[in-house]
């Protein structure tokens, strides 16, 4: 069952692709920790990556323990698969990951999955990655996210929750580059920007969120220079960034 996104907020996908820390204080990830309960209101969907996926078992304690942090009714943690682009020889491979997300244990375990370097065109290989996805998390219903970072062809839409139509650097990307319509929703669209100004940009986040309504979005000014890596830390203004997608709903 797909997310009734249009009865959602606007919320917010972070790429946590940084070690949490030490539980119970979790350091690194305190900024969303507390943004997550300061805005119970706010969809968050936290995009957990402890090894370029999921790792080995059994889970490392400080993911077990830093997990459960974050977890609330308004949050969905999702893991991160790649998907080689399609690559149909890396197939055992993706379900493998998704199955070794869904061993965790009830305290960690996501609630669905984010599949980055989606192809843009193959709906029937994305179809078997996100209904396993759906299976296997939340009792059926798991949440399915996914990145083939550019506007895909129509049918992504109808098989996942959110799909990312665009990440990119900041200055390169404009609100106008979104292709949005019947059969590409914007709820359904979600953004991510790196090497963005610290400040939260509110003319762009009034765009896409108040005007465009986007499903989701992650602004960072977070580089990519840094070990090729632009989301290994939260943005310096995370909690001026949240509080500005709460304002422009």
């Amino acid at each position: 069952m797909l997310l009734s996104r249009a009865l959602l907020s606007s919320g917010v996908i972070i790429p946590l692709y940084l070690f949490p820390g030490s539980p119970p204080s979790c350091a690194p990830w305190a900024p969303l920790i507390d943004a997550i309960a300061q805005n119970p209101t706010v969809p968050f969907y936290a995009i957990v990556n402890p090894n370029s996926g999921p790792g080995t078992l059994p889970v490392d304690p400080s993911y077990q323990g830093c997990i459960a942090k974050i977890k609330a009714p308004n949050v969905n943690v999702i893991g991160y698969v790649a998907t080689w682009f399609g690559d149909t020889t890396k197939t055992a491979g993706v379900i493998a990951d998704v199955n070794t997300y869904a061993s965790w244990g009830s305290s960690y375990i996501p609630d669905g999955i984010f599949f980055d370097q989606a192809d843009s065109s193959n709906v029937a290989l994305y179809t078997q990655y996100t209904t396993l996805a759906r299976q296997k998390f939340k009792g059926g219903t798991g949440v399915t996210v996914l990145n083939p970072g550019t506007t895909p062809t129509p049918g992504f839409y109808n098989i996942a929750d959110l799909v990312v139509t665009a990440e990119n650097f900041f200055s390169e990307f404009s609100a106008s580059q979104l292709v949005i319509g019947p059969t590409t929703p914007a709820s359904k669209q979600g953004v991510i920007l790196h090497d963005a100004p610290a400040t939260p940009p509110t003319s762009l986040i009034n765009t896409l969120i108040g005007t465009d309504h986007i499903g989701a979005l992650y602004i960072t000014d977070d580089v990519q220079a840094n070990n090729g890596n632009p989301y290994d830390s939260l943005p310096s203004q995370f909690a001026a960034f949240v509080q500005a997608v709460k304002n422009a709903q």
